[in-house]
């Protein structure tokens, strides 16, 4: 939903944008339209991008710092935007000058956003892809609760695995930050009855699933290289 109502934000702003090009290239009726849409647009646009903020907050912590950065940059330039049209009102052409080198501004700030969300983004599906399950031989394992994580971007994992009689006892999810990834938690239960990481993956929560054995497999591996 946030990505959807970031999307609708970008198309407001390109409406809004679209006026300063109508003037000068004469296209008088459909400048005519975009002035009288323009408040509504505006209205439209401020309540889009506090609903897209509200959907974000949750997610924010498995995002790159500088999609927050561009995010927040963007809203404190639509808010000085916002208080420019009510501050200035007697010179029009300061105004207008201003409201151009903010809008440009603004614009900057919309671009880096989307870019740096889309690189994060595809980061994340190479960690996924590279993600290669291997088995650990765990009888040689000394008894012991041993950590494992694993951190693809937008999913990172961190376990607590114990290891009794050369067996995998429990794991405990220490913790797990994902979207909608949380039925994949029940994987750990398959892992620890089958006694081994490569499990079936939860339908709907696979790229979870992934990050969560492979975690195991971390923890497990720390373990093996404790003992060597």
């Amino acid at each position: 939903m946030g990505i959807i109502l970031g999307f609708l934000c970008l198309f407001c702003f390109c409406l809004l944008i679209t006026k300063a090009l109508t003037r000068k290239l004469h296209l008088k009726k459909l400048d005519k339209f975009l002035m009288k849409a323009h408040k509504p647009v505006c209205a439209t646009f401020i309540i889009i991008c506090i609903l897209h903020i509200i959907f974000v907050l949750p997610v924010l912590k498995t995002r790159h710092m500088y999609v927050f950065l561009t995010g927040i940059a963007t809203v404190v330039v639509m808010i000085l935007l916002i208080v420019l049209c009510h501050i200035i009102k007697q010179d029009r052409s300061l105004k207008i000058r201003w409201h151009r080198i903010l809008s440009a501004v603004m614009l900057l700030c919309i671009i880096g956003h989307i870019v740096i969300y889309y690189v994060d983004f595809m980061n994340y599906q190479t960690k996924i892809k590279d993600i290669q399950i291997s088995e650990i031989n765990t009888s040689n394992i000394k008894d012991g609760n041993y950590i494992g994580e694993y951190d693809a971007g937008y999913i990172y994992a961190k376990v607590e695995v114990s290891i009794k009689d050369g067996q995998i006892d429990n794991i405990n999810l220490l913790e797990h930050h994902n979207e909608r990834g949380t039925p994949a938690e029940k994987i750990i239960d398959e892992i620890i009855i089958k006694q081994q990481i490569n499990v079936d993956t939860v339908s709907g929560a696979t790229n979870s699933s992934m990050v969560i054995e492979k975690a195991v497999e971390n923890a497990l591996e720390n373990a093996s290289t404790t003992i060597q």
